[in-house]
Formats: structure tokens, C-alpha cells, sequence
């Protein structure tokens, strides 16, 4: 079963590797990814991300001081309707300080997840393995889909 069949109508998290591989056009991720975002983009899925995505994906392009790039990642993350970036904030601190005492994750990666159970989300949108361990949301690998 695809992607869109899965997530249609319900509501994801996407981690930051997704928004990278579409906006930077890396291939195969990034043709995989058109028809999922243009869904989003038609308000068909529901996404939601945490400000950590929006400062992991403009490290690069703020490094190569690759203005454009940053205006891309900016109107995909600012001017979506159907995406909410939900910001780290003191709900968030002691859910994402259980999840690495517990799970070891790194902090960025204990708020995404940390970020993902607060928004309700069904379903948890990556590329990172390490999130397999953990069963709600349901984790859904881009590679096993390609």
C-alpha cells in the first residue's frame, strides 16, 4: 500500500529528513515526496513539525549562505495551511526529558517525538530508523516505501 493511501485523512508528523529531500530535490526521496506534499499542500493530510525541523533544515543553506534555498524551506514551512509548527515550549520540556531518559534519544530527536505525541498524530513520517522503536504514532520509513 502507498504512502498518500495510508496518510490520506489522517494526521502526520513529519520529521525533518522529508522536508529536506523535497525541497533540496534529492533523489529518489524527493519524487517520492511530490505527491504527498502537493496532498498537504491540498489539504488533504494534516501535518504538523516542530520548530527543531525549520532550524535543522536551514543549517545547510544558511552555511552555504544559500538565500534562495532558505526562501524555499521559509514558504514551504511559513505559508502551508495545512502544516502547523508546533514550538518547543515548557509542555513539551518534561515529555521530551522522560523520552531520553528512557529511550536515549538525542535531545533534537526526543522533541520530534516528544512533539508528534502532543499533536495526536497518527502517523510519524521519517527516514530515521532509530524511531522504529517506538510503536505509537506509527512510524512510517520513506526507504520502505522505495
Amino acid at each position: 500500500m502507498g504512502l498518500l493511501n495510508i496518510v490520506k485523512g489522517k494526521s502526520v508528523f513529519i520529521d525533518t529528513a522529508p522536508f529536506v529531500y523535497f525541497v533540496e530535490e534529492r533523489e529518489p526521496y524527493a519524487t517520492f515526496l511530490t505527491p504527498f506534499f502537493e496532498a498537504v499542500d491540498a489539504g488533504k493530510i494534516r501535518v504538523c513539525t516542530s520548530t527543531i525541523t525549520c532550524a535543522e533544515a536551514l543549517v545547510v543553506p544558511c552555511r552555504q549562505k544559500d538565500w534562495n534555498l532558505v526562501d524555499q524551506y521559509e514558504e514551504l514551512l511559513l505559508d502551508t495551511p495545512a502544516l502547523t509548527i508546533v514550538p518547543f515550549d515548557l509542555d513539551l520540556v518534561g515529555r521530551t526529558a522522560d523520552i531520553r531518559a528512557k529511550h536515549g534519544l538525542k535531545t533534537p530527536d526526543a522533541i520530534q517525538w516528544a512533539t508528534a505525541v502532543q499533536c495526536g498524530v497518527k502517523f510519524f513520517l521519517t527516514n530515521d530508523r532509530g524511531f522504529k522503536r517506538f510503536s505509537k504514532p506509527q512510524v512510517l520509513l520513506i526507504e520502505d516505501f522505495i
